[in-house]
C-alpha cells in the first residue's frame, strides 16, 4: 500500500496533523537555511511545500499553505536579523505578493491537474467495470441459452432412451406370454427369431445412445484420453462403409472412394466413432439417395470427405450442430440424441484436426475432416 493510499484513507484530523507538521518542519528547514546558506532563498523550500500539499490535499490545502508561507516570510522579514534578504523593503514585499499569487497558482494548476487524473482513472475504472458487466451478461447470456440447450437434450434423451426399453420390454413380455399360453405348435421359430431380431436391434439403439452419453460426459469433464498407434485410414473408412453397406437396401447407394493407403497416427476406435456418426448422419439424412466417402491422404495430412444428396443444412445452423445439445431438426421427425456431431468434432480436436461443413438446404451436405497423420501436440 503506498503512502497517497494511506493518505486518502486517513481520517480529516489525521490530514489536518499531517498539514500542520509538513509547515513546522518546511518553516524550520527554512530557518536553518537562512541562519546558515547565505543567500538562500526560502521561496526553494515553500513553494514546493505548496505544491506538495494542493496534491494531496486540493485547492483549498495548497491556498491554507501559501497563507502560512506568507505568514512564515512576514515574520522572518520584519524580524530584526542581519541576513541580507530578510531586510523590510519595498522590493520584497513586492516578492511577497508576488509570492502569494504564485502559490495561489500553483495551487490552482496542481489542483486541476489532480482532478484531471482523477477523472482519467474514473474514466478507465468504468470502462472496467463496464467490460466486466458486458462480460457477465455474456456469460449470463451463455449459461441461460446452455441451460434451455441442456432442458431440451434431457427431454429428447428420456423419450430415446425409454422408447427402446419399452420395446424391448414388450417383445420379451410377447415371448414369454406365447410360450407359456400358447401351443408351441403354433409358435413359429420364425416368429421367435423375429421377436429376437427386433429385440436385439433395439438393444443396439439402446447401446449406442448409452455410449453417447458417456462420451459425452468424458469430453465434458476433459477426461476423454486418445490412444494413438500407427493405423490405416483408409482401412479404418473402408471398414465402417462395409459395416453400413451391409444393413442397406440399396447395396450402391454408399460409395467409397480410395486411391491409396493412408497411413498415419490415430486413435483407430475414436476415429472409427466418428467416421460412424458421420455416415449414420449420412444416411439418416440422405433420403435414400448416394452417399459419396472419399479419403485422401498428403505427406502431412489426410481428409476424410462424406458427401450426401439429402435434407441440407440451414445457413443459420450450419455452426451450432457441432455444440453440446444443439439439433439441426425436429427430434420429432429424426430420432437420436443429437451429440454425435459434438462427440465427432470433439474427437477431431483431440487428434489436432479440424471438421467443416458444407451445406444447402435440401441440396445435400459435405463434411470434410483435415486431420495430420503424426502425432502433433497442442
Amino acid at each position: 500500500m503506498n503512502v497517497a493510499h494511506t493518505y486518502v484513507k486517513s481520517s480529516p484530523v489525521t490530514r489536518l496533523a499531517i498539514y500542520v507538521a509538513i509547515n513546522i518542519v518546511t518553516i524550520l528547514v527554512v530557518v536553518v537555511s537562512l541562519i546558515f546558506l547565505n543567500g538562500f532563498n526560502p521561496l526553494l523550500i515553500f513553494l514546493p511545500t505548496i505544491a506538495f500539499c494542493a496534491w494531496y490535499g486540493g485547492f483549498f490545502t495548497g491556498v491554507v499553505t501559501t497563507a502560512i508561507s506568507m505568514l512564515s516570510i512576514a515574520i522572518m522579514l520584519f524580524t530584526p536579523t542581519s541576513h541580507p534578504l530578510l531586510i523590510a523593503n519595498i522590493t520584497l514585499l513586492i516578492e511577497l505578493c508576488i509570492f502569494f499569487f504564485v502559490g495561489m497558482f500553483i495551487s490552482y494548476v496542481v489542483h486541476l491537474a489532480k482532478d484531471h487524473d482523477r477523472i482519467i482513472e474514473y474514466q478507465r475504472k468504468l470502462r472496467q467495470a463496464h467490460h466486466i458487466i458486458e462480460t457477465i451478461e455474456k456469460n449470463y447470456d451463455s449459461a441461460q441459452a446452455e441451460i434451455k440447450a441442456r432442458d431440451q437434450f434431457l427431454a429428447i434423451a428420456s423419450h430415446e432412451l425409454k422408447t427402446p426399453v419399452t420395446s424391448m420390454l414388450l417383445e420379451v413380455q410377447t415371448a414369454i406370454h406365447n410360450i407359456r399360453n400358447v401351443s408351441l405348435a403354433n409358435f413359429s421359430v420364425a416368429t421367435l427369431l423375429k421377436m429376437l431380431e427386433d429385440t436385439e436391434q433395439q438393444s443396439r439403439r439402446l447401446s449406442k445412445m448409452v455410449n453417447d452419453l458417456l462420451d459425452l460426459s468424458l469430453i465434458t469433464t476433459g477426461k476423454i484420453d486418445l490412444e494413438y498407434e500407427e493405423a490405416n485410414l483408409s482401412y479404418i473408412t473402408k471398414q465402417v462403409a462395409d459395416r453400413f453397406v451391409n444393413r442397406l437396401p440399396d447395396k450402391n447407394q454408399l460409395q467409397v472412394i480410395i486411391k491409396k493407403p493412408v497411413i498415419g497416427y490415430f486413435d483407430k476406435l475414436r476415429m472409427e466413432q466418428a467416421l460412424v456418426n458421420l455416415v449414420s448422419n449420412a444416411i439418416k439424412y440422405g433420403k435414400n439417395k448416394p452417399i459419396f466417402i472419399e479419403v485422401i491422404g498428403s505427406s502431412d495430412k489426410a481428409e476424410i470427405i462424406i458427401s450426401d444428396n439429402g435434407i441440407g443444412i440451414p445457413q443459420d445452423q450450419q455452426k451450432k450442430i457441432f455444440n453440446r445439445f444443439e439439433r439441426a431438426v425436429s427430434s420429432r421427425d429424426y430420432k437420436g440424441l443429437g451429440v454425435g456431431l459434438y462427440i465427432t468434432s470433439q474427437i477431431i480436436n483431440a487428434h489436432n484436426g479440424r471438421i467443416h461443413l458444407i451445406s444447402q438446404l435440401n441440396k445435400g451436405s459435405t463434411f470434410i475432416i483435415e486431420i495430420p497423420l503424426k502425432r502433433t501436440k497442442k
